[in-house]
């Protein structure tokens, strides 16, 4: 299976080295550190959003 980095689209390899030397990709899913700040900025800037269902929001009312 063959992943791409959500922020640059480049190859993003599980595992980096020869067959015989493996070793993890600490950036994974991402290909390179600057990938996975780029991402964990865009999380603290809150660009990112979980997005809530309108039955949790008249739950909340209900209780007040």
């Amino acid at each position: 299976m063959k992943s791409k980095c959500p922020i640059c689209n480049a190859p993003a390899k599980k595992h980096t080295g020869p067959a015989n030397r493996r070793i993890p990709n600490r950036y994974f899913p991402f290909c390179s550190e600057r990938c996975k700040l780029i991402d964990l900025g865009a999380w603290l800037d809150a660009q990112y959003t979980i997005p809530q269902s309108q039955d949790a929001d008249d739950a909340d009312s209900d209780n007040n």
